[in-house]
């Protein structure tokens, strides 16, 4: 964990479901969150869900070449987080970038990529034409349903998708999650 991240770590662990879901809709708002870092605030958010519901989660840190925003260990799965806070939809440059790191890691790492404003539909076309098997992408309404019916069902949904029909950016539907 880098110098400095305690304080977020604690705050956010004091934060419960429901504390989430309203920092959630001041990220979509784009509200003033205070102390809080640009971006910084979504990746404890999401590290967070993810812990309330029995994952492992392991803080933001920098490695000897790169700085990882979270990794989770969860439902036998072991998933590095990228969470990208942009006003404007994520390209894909930066999903060929994460990729690239996920790649670096033990073949069964799975790439868990966030965006509040979800991915232009360039980098979603480049995404299957790319193989990209191994990160799976989460749009802002996926988020905003995972916060409300289970991070861990979530994810379940998403994997199951990208093993049965190569969907990477499987929208997730009220009914994956029942």
């Amino acid at each position: 964990m880098e110098v400095g991240e305690e304080r977020y770590v604690g705050w956010v662990r004091s934060m419960g479901r429901a504390a989430l879901i309203d920092l959630w809709e001041q990220l979509q708002e784009a509200q003033d969150l205070g102390p809080w870092p640009p971006g910084r605030a979504f990746e404890y958010l999401i590290l967070r869900a993810f812990q309330l519901e029995g994952a492992q989660v392991i803080w933001p840190y920098r490695g000897l070449w790169e700085q990882v925003d979270g990794a989770i260990y969860v439902d036998g799965l072991s998933c590095l987080v990228e969470c990208k806070h942009w006003r404007e939809p994520v390209d894909f440059n930066p999903i060929a970038k994460f990729k690239v790191r996920v790649d670096r890691r033990p073949p069964a790492a799975l790439g868990l990529m966030f965006s509040v404003s979800g991915f232009t539909e360039p980098a979603l076309r480049e995404s299957y034409a790319q193989p990209l098997r191994n990160v799976l992408l989460w749009h802002g309404r996926d988020i905003s349903l995972a916060l409300r019916a289970g991070m861990r069902a979530a994810l379940g949904a998403k994997w199951r998708k990208a093993v049965e029909e190569a969907q990477v950016d499987y929208e997730l539907k009220a009914e994956d999650l029942r």
